[in-house]
């Protein structure tokens, strides 16, 4: 039986925010589809052959999902599709937007039924996502709705990316749709001995209109220690008095006071956003120094 604690559909980062940058997609094969307005569920066959909801972030959905599917008319062919792929010996999550009747969620679209819409499909066999010839073969063989492709590209710059990005936008407006996605399925052949294969990974990300385009604005970058100002001598003698309020006369016995002092001063640079001072020692030294003078 599937374990669908162990699949979950990956969060979608927008293209500038990639890890490390967005360079990692130069070179690649990116696939351009609408980003359909709705919920993202996963369906998929449990122990008694039954269909089984996920959302993003629960593994059983609530159950107006589960009427709003059944009310699709695609339930039926995800159930087909589904337990085809047992007769193969494989099993899969067939994700897609299920957009329900009435307004979507940002409101730019006016659903007339409810709907479920494949965009990806997860081969537990392959351990994998399947790329988007596969899923829209899937698809068209049960007669399902498949998100739609827009446009693809392959581009060496960044310059080149982020205009691509933005004709996509525009082609995603057009049609009145939320956004797009940009999906990558990188199969790089590797050559190490007894491990040469093919190392298969997948970048996806998003872009919706509603988004600042942040590519286009100046930014500065200054990499390092993040430097924070020292915190002011009136916090220093403050926290060091605390220490001296607590412990009395164990106040002039540095190893019982220190301890104390450096604590409560930590407490003060989290509050004021400021560094730990250097001179703590010299600080304590000095008011001790003045407690011993007034006491003779």
């Amino acid at each position: 039986m599937i374990d669908i604690d162990s699949i979950k559909y990956p969060h979608l980062d927008r293209l500038l925010l990639l890890y490390p940058n967005p360079e990692i997609v130069l070179g690649k094969e990116i696939y351009w589809t609408i980003k359909e307005d709705g919920s993202n569920i996963g369906a998929y066959l449990d122990g008694e052959g039954q269909v089984q909801l996920r959302s993003r972030n629960q593994t059983k959905a609530s159950e107006d999902f589960y009427r709003a599917f059944s009310e699709s008319g695609e339930s039926e062919g995800i159930y087909d599709l589904l337990f085809d792929a047992q007769t193969w010996g494989d099993e899969y999550v067939v994700f897609g937007e299920l957009c329900r009747k009435g307004r979507s969620p940002t409101g730019m679209e006016t659903h007339d039924r409810d709907k479920f819409i494949v965009f990806d499909i997860w081969s537990t066999k392959a351990n994998r996502f399947m790329n988007y010839t596969q899923v829209h073969q899937h698809c068209w063989h049960f007669g399902l709705p498949c998100v739609e492709l827009i446009g693809t590209c392959n581009v060496a710059t960044r310059d080149a990316l982020f205009e691509f990005k933005d004709q996509m936008l525009t082609a995603a407006l057009e049609r009145g749709k939320e956004g797009v996605v940009g999906k990558i399925w990188d199969e790089t052949p590797w050559n190490c001995g007894e491990g040469a294969g093919t190392k298969r990974g997948i970048v996806y990300f998003k872009e919706k209109h509603d988004t600042p385009k942040l590519e286009k604005i100046p930014r500065l970058d200054v990499p390092g220690v993040v430097t924070l100002p020292m915190l002011p001598e009136s916090e220093i003698s403050g926290a060091i008095e605390k220490a001296y309020a607590d412990l009395g006369a164990e106040f002039f016995e540095v190893r019982k006071a220190m301890p104390l002092v450096a604590r409560y001063v930590a407490e003060e640079c989290k509050q004021h956003n400021c560094a730990n001072p250097k001179n703590l020692h010299t600080a304590y030294l000095a008011r001790v120094q003045d407690l011993r003078e007034v006491s003779e």
